[in-house]
């Protein structure tokens, strides 16, 4: 039996598909539909005032922020004596480019609709221009103490200082190099490090130094990401890690406690400042401030859903801290422990909402088994040790509270007492 030219064809096109090169950077494009279709997520991906590229350009919600838009650009242009013109030629010159930041499939869709413009090319260029031109006034210009610099009302401002950082409202690095005010790229990486500090990465004592670099959101290319260093690695085989990542059989925080670890603030907010220390009787397991507010979620989501992006090859750093902390995180009583030890800046409201909050942003998550395995092998083994309960549960008995302590000591003077009691009737002083 012959084939038909249609299967000729396919096989033709299965040839190709050899031929087709791997990206070498990550592009702009949508939310995977398996993160974006879940229940009740959507909303965390999709702005809520102002959309920034092309993906939410035609969104019939977002119109009403573009006369928001063209002034914020026409601001930027007049506060650094640009001519319009002359800024816009910088994107016109290198359209074709800047079109290689974008998914085939973005472009596609804003190819759909070209009134008023000639060719997809003199659309997206003005569209970046625009665009570009008011994400740098929003980087440089956007604080909630100062909504005027804006010309909008607080509420507003908070929701497009939001709608900045989600993965589907990004503009290439590239564009913002072109516009930005000088040669000196120093200034434009502050402008965004600082706009970061309303995202809560940053402590108030390192927000202010150079610290901050090794913790904040940082564009790479077309998008955010967390810089984290290279995970801490046990020392162990292939074998010997599998088993003791699926020997971990710990379900939250008060499971940790009933064995005698001990929890503590790292002042800090990086993710990688995890660490776990033994004592004599007791262990002590540290951990980064998180605070949660109401931008939490949508922060967190757009992270996760920027390192599952399948050009992006990455560590899934997010996506490890956020599937830990909801291996501690299993009712509201884990976070008001959190919270009487100033890890969990709770913001949100009941401790109840912000349980959810880890159970919604851990979903479906594929984290790196190697990060944090060396800290996660460390609290199996303490957990596993039958004696650290025993003396755990002893310490609680005893020392939980200065009553139990003063008791303890009671107890331990009456027994000493009687004891030189009975020595002394059994053995007499001799006269």
């Amino acid at each position: 039996m012959m084939a038909s030219e249609t299967i000729k064809e396919k096989f033709v096109e299965l040839q190709k598909s050899k031929q087709i090169p791997q990206n070498s950077r990550p592009k702009i494009q949508r939310v995977l539909k398996s993160l974006r279709n879940r229940k009740n997520f959507e909303k965390h991906y999709s702005p809520k005032c102002v959309s920034i590229g092309p993906i939410h350009h035609h969104n019939t919600n977002l119109i009403l922020a573009e006369k928001y838009k063209l002034m914020w650009a026409a601001k930027y242009i007049e506060n650094n004596g640009y001519i319009p013109e002359d800024l816009h030629k910088k994107i016109a010159d290198n359209i074709d480019e800047l079109k290689g930041h974008f998914d085939d499939d973005v472009l596609t869709s804003t190819r759909w609709s070209l009134a008023g413009f000639r060719s997809l090319e003199e659309k997206l260029s003005w569209m970046l221009f625009v665009d570009g031109c008011s994400l740098l006034y929003i980087l440089e210009k956007a604080n909630l103490n100062e909504p005027w610099h804006m010309n909008i009302k607080v509420d507003q401002l908070v929701l497009v200082m939001m709608d900045v950082l989600l993965l589907e409202n990004q503009l290439p690095y590239q564009v913002l190099k072109l516009l930005w005010k000088d040669e000196d790229e120093s200034g434009l990486i502050e402008s965004m490090m600082n706009f970061l500090d309303c995202h809560h990465w940053a402590t108030p004592d390192e927000s202010q130094s150079g610290k901050k670099k090794d913790m904040v959101p940082k564009r790479k290319g077309e998008g955010v990401t967390i810089r984290n260093n290279e995970a801490n690695k046990e020392n162990l085989s292939k074998k010997s890690r599998d088993e003791k990542v699926k020997m971990m059989t710990y379900r939250n925080i008060q499971d940790l406690r009933d064995v005698g670890i001990n929890f503590k603030s790292s002042k800090t907010r990086r993710p990688r400042d995890i660490d776990f220390s033994e004592g004599l009787f007791t262990a002590e397991l540290t951990l980064p401030e998180i605070v949660v507010d109401d931008s939490s979620a949508t922060t967190f989501l757009n992270l996760i859903a920027y390192e599952m992006c399948p050009d992006f090859h990455n560590d899934y750093g997010i996506c490890s801290f956020a599937a830990f902390m909801d291996s501690l995180i299993d009712n509201p009583e884990d976070v008001k422990l959190l919270r009487s030890k100033e890890i969990l800046l709770n913001s949100l409201g009941s401790d109840e909402e912000v349980a959810e909050l880890f159970n919604i942003i851990s979903t479906d998550l594929v984290p790196n088994a190697d990060t944090y395995l060396e800290v996660r092998a460390k609290i199996h083994d303490h957990y596993r040790n039958r004696c650290n309960t025993w003396i755990a549960q002893g310490f609680r008995t005893y020392f939980s509270s200065p009553w139990a302590i003063i008791a303890f000591i009671a107890a331990l003077i009456a027994l000493v007492l009687t004891f030189i009691q009975t020595w002394f009737t059994v053995n007499p002083p001799s006269k």
